[in-house]
């Protein structure tokens, strides 16, 4: 249950968890849910590779604030991390950010349509390794051993 006066926050994997480095979303779920301390108003979804199908969430629970947490490629260094507000989802090229068939920039374009005033963010991980049936890689497991620590001092500066 939420508190009067606290925001919802609602905190989605995205990845599939066949392809190395594009588990991490879904990877950061399973982590944040380990955590026995986490604030009552976090909402954690693992979307799979099927992030639309975390829409209906948004209409249901009617949160304050997204945050969804991807494999990225934007050419930096594997396991880089970098918190993407909603206009710069949708501005880069539509295989700048997501390594799945539907971009999240059309996950964020759609949200907004129905919930102008949603805060959507992303927390983009970089990628090194989407390969299938492979492990994922020391960058990007050394990420997923901080991601509590990353969301909470994103969402809770």
């Amino acid at each position: 249950m939420t508190l009067p006066g606290m925001a919802k926050v609602l905190v989605i994997g995205v990845g599939n968890r066949m392809r190395a480095d594009d588990a991490v979303g879904p990877l950061a779920i399973d982590k944040l849910k380990e955590s026995s301390n986490l604030p009552s108003d976090w909402m954690l979804i693992d979307a799979g590779e099927v992030p639309e199908n975390a829409l209906g969430l948004v209409e249901k629970e009617k949160p304050d604030r997204v945050l969804l947490i991807d494999a990225c490629d934007w050419d930096a260094e594997p396991g880089e991390v970098h918190f993407f507000t909603s206009e710069e989802i949708l501005k880069l090229p539509i295989r700048t950010i997501s390594t799945h068939g539907v971009p999240l920039s059309f996950w964020v374009k759609m949200t907004l349509v129905d919930h102008p005033d949603l805060k959507i963010e992303m927390l983009g991980i970089q990628a090194g390794n989407v390969g299938f049936n492979e492990s994922l890689s020391a960058p990007i497991t050394t990420v997923i051993g901080r991601i509590e620590d990353l969301v909470r001092e994103h969402l809770n500066p």
